[in-house]
C-alpha cells in the first residue's frame, strides 16, 4: 500500500496528504512541499502510514525536503511580508471602494505569487484592484474568496465556552449544520445561544448530535404520563441526563431514583 504523510498548511481547512519520498519525517516537523500552486511549508500532522491505494484519488505530490532553520527563517519572512502587505490590501480596497473585508495574505514558499484572501457576500470584479497590488507589490498576485467561516477559522478567537474555536483547534471540512440538530440536543432555539462567532450554527451542535439520537431512541420519552412500578413505588415525571446515559425518575413522595439506559 502506498506511504503517505499528512502535512497541515496555514490556510488549508484540512490536512492533505503526501508522498514522503522515504525521507527521515516524523510529526511536528515542517516539511517543503511541492503543491498545485507552487512550492509550500507545512506542519506534518502525524508520521507516515499506509493507505490502501483506492483512498487516493490523484497521483500524490512529493515532499521536497525536511525544512531547515534557513527554511524557517525563510518562512517567518514571508509571513511579515504577508503582514506588511495587509497594510496595501486594505488601502487600496478602501480607494477602489469595493464591497469586501480583507482577510489575509500568504507568500507562497516558492516565491510563485501572493494570494489574497477576502470574504464578500457577493461576487467582486477585482480586476483593477489586482493590477494596483501587482504594481504596489511586484509580485503575482492571486485573489481568493472565502467565507464567513472560513474568515472566522483563518482569524481565531474564542466562543462561549470559553476555548478557542473548533474550526481554528481541529481545522477540518464544515460539515452542514442544521436547526434540528439544536433542537434534538433540548437547546434554546435562541441564535445568540447556538450561533459561533462567525453567525452561523456552532460547529460543536454537530459534535454531540448523533450521541443524543442514540440516547432518545433508546430512552423513554421525556415528560410522557408513563408510570413505572419498581420495588412497589411509583415512578412519575422522567428526565433524561444524557451526560451519564441514564434516566431520572421521582415518585409522588418527591423520592427521586436512577437507572442507566
Amino acid at each position: 500500500m502506498p506511504l503517505v504523510v499528512p502535512v497541515k498548511f496555514t490556510y488549508a481547512s484540512r490536512d492533505l496528504w503526501f508522498d514522503p519520498q522515504d525521507l527521515d519525517i516524523l510529526e511536528a516537523d515542517y516539511a517543503i512541499c511541492s503543491t498545485e500552486r507552487g512550492t509550500e511549508i507545512g506542519l506534518v500532522t502525524a508520521d507516515p502510514f499506509e493507505v490502501p491505494q483506492d483512498e487516493i484519488g490523484q497521483p500524490l505530490k512529493p515532499v521536497l525536503r525536511v525544512a531547515s532553520d534557513i527554511d524557517l527563517q525563510l518562512a517567518d519572512d514571508l509571513a511579515i511580508q504577508g503582514d506588511e502587505a495587509m497594510v496595501d490590501f486594505r488601502r487600496l480596497v478602501k480607494e477602489l471602494d469595493l464591497e469586501m473585508k480583507p482577510v489575509g495574505v500568504e507568500y507562497l514558499f516558492g516565491g510563485e505569487k501572493a494570494v489574497f484572501y477576502f470574504a464578500a457576500e457577493e461576487r467582486v470584479d477585482f480586476r483593477q484592484l489586482v493590477k494596483d497590488l501587482s504594481s504596489t507589490l511586484h509580485i503575482r498576485v492571486d485573489m481568493r474568496q472565502i467565507g464567513v467561516r472560513d474568515e472566522t477559522r483563518l482569524v481565531g478567537g474564542y466562543a462561549q465556552c470559553g476555548q478557542e474555536l473548533c474550526c481554528t483547534r481541529f481545522g477540518g471540512q464544515f460539515e452542514p449544520v442544521s436547526i434540528r440538530m439544536a433542537k434534538e440536543q433540548d437547546l434554546p432555539l435562541n441564535s445568540s445561544k447556538i450561533s459561533g462567532v462567525c453567525g452561523r450554527l456552532m460547529c460543536c451542535l454537530r459534535y454531540e448530535f448523533e450521541a443524543y439520537k442514540d440516547f432518545k431512541s433508546r430512552a423513554p420519552k421525556r415528560r410522557r404520563s408513563s408510570i413505572r412500578r419498581l420495588a412497589r413505588r411509583v415512578f412519575r415525571n422522567m428526565t433524561r441526563r444524557v451526560s451519564s446515559w441514564c434516566c431520572a425518575w421521582r415518585t409522588a413522595k418527591s423520592l427521586r431514583s436512577t437507572w442507566p439506559i
